[in-house]
């Protein structure tokens, strides 16, 4: 085996002339010192966005191959469509995800916006073929949207507040507590067509002591109190 001094690829040897980049072997002396690689270029390793965008096509082609298989495989078992589309559904629904965290990643509230529609997009088509319009609007929409909005108010107050500690752990709590709220007071309209909350009020009264006091003592350490003195240590 001999290599090509030219672009580095490996051949027999009794090539007279180079099979990839044509060098005549016999005019151009090997430098014992200097190996290229077999493809120029290949020797570089991918760059971040480079890697992030195979990550993507290689999705998109799984998830893509995946749902023609699933659809063909249902016309096959029952000569037409039908649970393929709630599987159809998922996978679409799985790429836009990954879509989103891709290319919205730095961008929060877009990203917030997009993952909104399309989880709303996702139950109302599994809703719609599976029972036709049962829970969709109540309690799954509202539930969606509160979340989505509590989770941009959580990173708004995280973004805005300076010192930063136990008083993001106790915007969270009552964030929490306010969805507790939301999803009893749901599922109590969906069920018996009442707001009637019942066990959310002992959860949400539970967290509210727990979120005041780490407000507290958040902001009684940022003036500089000692948790040695506080306690008395």
């Amino acid at each position: 085996m001999s290599i090509c001094p030219k672009c580095g690829v490996e051949m027999d040897s009794s090539y007279k002339e180079c099979p990839l980049c044509k060098t005549d072997l016999g005019r151009i002396a090997p430098d014992p010192g200097q190996k290229n690689p077999a493809y120029p270029g290949m020797d570089k390793p991918l760059s971040r966005g480079e890697k992030v965008n195979l990550f993507w096509e290689l999705s998109g082609i799984l998830l893509f191959s995946s749902l023609l298989v699933v659809i063909l495989i249902d016309i096959f078992m029952n000569q037409k469509p039908g649970w393929s589309w709630l599987a159809a559904s998922a996978i679409i629904a799985t790429f836009i995800y990954i879509s989103l965290f891709i290319f919205l990643a730095k961008r929060v509230y877009w990203l917030l916006a997009g993952l909104l529609v399309n989880t709303c997009a996702l139950l109302f088509c599994v809703d719609y073929l599976h029972e036709g319009i049962a829970w969709f609007f109540m309690p799954a929409l509202p539930l969606v949207v509160s979340f989505v909005l509590f989770t941009g108010i959580l990173l708004w107050f995280i973004r805005q507040t300076k010192h930063k500690g136990l008083n993001i752990i106790a915007a969270a709590s009552v964030l929490l507590g306010m969805y507790l709220l939301l999803i009893d007071m749901s599922t109590s309209w969906s069920l018996r067509h009442v707001f009637k909350p019942s066990w959310s009020v002992i959860a949400a009264v539970s967290i509210l002591p727990f979120a005041l006091f780490l407000f507290y003592f958040h902001y009684r350490l940022k003036r500089g109190i000692s948790l040695r003195k506080f306690f008395h240590l």
